[in-house]
């Protein structure tokens, strides 16, 4: 990692050759700067080296700096949605808080002994999962292993207009307390569930795990369940409604069979992805877009695009939405294509 420097601007100046920059605050108490409004994409080869040399450089905690282990692309913060990765160290935890904000994960990189805690429940780090913490639900991150934990944060920051008000655990508590048995979450929001549970604020938070969303997707090859735009795509749905992950936000789990290439479409919706598995290519307004595994790549609302599967096998890729937003503004519409 010595190509990356050992200073804080030595990483700043990394970042941003490949096209990065610290998610959070900068050092001068700025925001980082926004851009214009065009498909990009970010490789996972930049993306990762910038995690771990912030991760030796950055430190975090009660008296840490939290904003540059976390890393976006630069063009992404022109979008109202974006995906950051963020890395956690080994035996580091990070300071309880909670925001006024949604924050979403998926796990790419799980150490055994690295957790989510979010409302007092202990919630465990496995590739593939995606884990909610809903607006306003006091949440840290704890990685009691010996490898670093690595995960791509979704956020709806475009329509949340407090969304940097935040606040620490009563009495200043550095972390939570975990209270609440091992998965009790999933056992008191499946399909049994107490008869008082009705959707409160905040909302609990709610882990998708990895085995079940690739159970569904199989479900849906294995009967032949192709979508001729999407290929195969579910969506991880609200444990209260059946509706989508959250109000303004859609996690999805989409799979492109081998060599399958998908028919030109458009919504007035963002979409970012990131590649978990596999490779292939995206063709935006005719802007053809090839991605490797780990690659993050955005398309914009209103923007033809089409996939396509380079692999001799099945590429999976995870995507995060505003379509439920723009339907609930009344905005929400898309185009289709019959053929090439």
């Amino acid at each position: 990692m010595s190509d990356v420097g050992t200073t804080h601007e030595d990483l700043e100046r990394f970042l941003a050759e490949h096209h990065l920059v610290g998610a959070g605050l900068r050092r001068d108490g700025r925001a980082a700067p926004r851009q214009g409004n065009t498909a990009a994409h970010w490789q996972w080869d930049g993306i990762y080296r910038g995690l771990m040399r912030s991760g030796e450089i950055v430190t975090v905690g009660p008296n840490g700096m939290t904003g540059m282990r976390s890393v976006v692309g630069i063009e992404a913060r022109k979008f109202p949605i974006w995906m950051n990765a963020q890395i956690l160290m080994p035996g580091e935890r990070t300071q309880a808080h909670r925001n006024l904000r949604s924050e979403t994960r998926l796990v790419c990189q799980a150490p055994k002994d690295a957790v989510f805690v979010c409302e007092y429940e202990a919630y465990p780090m496995e590739r593939g999962d995606v884990v909610i913490s809903p607006a306003w639900t006091f949440h840290d991150h704890w990685n009691n292993d010996a490898a670093p934990a690595i995960w791509i944060d979704g956020y709806d920051n475009g329509y949340n207009p407090n969304v940097n008000i935040n606040e620490r655990m009563p009495n200043d508590e550095p972390y939570e307390e975990i209270k609440k048995p091992a998965g009790y979450g999933r056992r008191t929001l499946g399909l049994a569930r107490p008869i008082s549970n009705e959707a409160p604020f905040p909302l609990p938070p709610v882990r998708y795990p990895w085995p079940d969303t690739y159970a569904a997707l199989m479900a849906l090859k294995e009967n032949g369940e192709s979508d001729p735009y999407d290929g195969i795509m579910i969506m991880l749905a609200s444990p209260f409604d059946g509706g989508p992950t959250l109000p303004t936000i859609a996690w999805q789990a989409q799979l492109l069979e081998k060599t399958q290439k998908t028919l030109p479409h458009r919504h007035n919706s963002t979409t970012f992805y990131f590649a978990f598995e596999g490779e292939g290519a995206v063709v935006i307004e005719g802007e053809r877009l090839e991605y490797g595994k780990g690659d993050i790549f955005a398309v914009p609302a209103w923007t033809w695009h089409h996939h396509e599967n380079t692999n001799d096998d099945d590429t999976l890729l995870f995507s995060i939405d505003d379509w439920p937003a723009m339907k609930k503004l009344g905005f929400y519409m898309k185009e289709e294509t019959k053929g090439f």
